[in-house]
């Protein structure tokens, strides 16, 4: 069992990351934000630690094993996507797709049966939210708790922003946000208000769906 890989980060792609270590180069299975973000942090030929989870691919024939890694550099994620993919049905390649949430939405979600906010995830539709709140319920309390607030996952099938929602953006930028954290938020709103018309009022409901997180959060923790 690999649990953890410390080397020379070499290479980052959108799906994988190579760490060498003593000569030897590993691929890493990486979710896309997670490889956009070493990217853009300039990572690459700097010292880095994964935290990795070990599984066996079955190739297109049953007689054909190949041995992946998958990484994260947090060791919450890695437990929570451990958990996650416990639910029949999630396999690890569209769980890592799938995490366009922030896993502390996602964990919500499923404390909450919100099977709406998890249909949002590709790939997981009706009878895949329910069974993940089925099999999970119970178990992801502490991860809604996770202040970190950035997907894992690139959304890759969104839609084409507006320019409301390109004017919100920018603001959001202007105060500290992560594009992937800003695009999140305005989806939440633009689904439950399609038909905002105002800047102003996009923010509006930004900042109220905040608030009602931040609520939620601090009652969970009041005992």
């Amino acid at each position: 069992m690999i649990s953890s890989i410390k080397g020379k980060l070499t290479q980052v792609t959108d799906a994988y990351a190579l760490i060498e270590n003593g000569g030897v180069y590993y691929e890493i299975m990486l979710p896309s934000a997670l490889a956009e973000r070493l990217k853009n942090n300039g990572k690459i030929g700097s010292e880095m630690e994964f935290k990795t989870i070990y599984y066996i691919e079955a190739g297109d024939k049953k007689s054909n094993y190949y041995p992946r890694l998958v990484g994260f550099t947090s060791a919450v994620d890695k437990e929570f996507f451990a958990l996650f993919t416990q639910v029949p049905g999630l396999g690890v390649k569209k769980a890592l797709k799938s995490l366009v949430l922030p896993i502390k939405d996602i964990a919500a979600a499923i404390e909450t049966k919100n099977a709406d906010t998890l249909c949002q995830l590709p790939g997981v539709g009706k009878r895949l939210a329910d069974k993940i709140i089925a099999e999970l319920n119970g178990k992801t309390s502490k991860y809604a708790l996770y202040k970190i607030k950035e997907p894992l996952a690139i959304n890759k099938t969104k839609k084409s922003l507006g320019p409301i929602e390109k004017e919100a953006i920018e603001i959001l930028l202007q105060l500290q946000y992560k594009r992937t954290e800003a695009e999140q938020m305005i989806a939440e709103v633009m689904k439950n208000s399609p038909k905002i018309t105002k800047v102003e009022d996009l923010i509006s409901l930004i900042f109220n769906n905040e608030q009602k997180r931040t609520d939620s959060i601090d009652n969970k923790g009041t005992y």
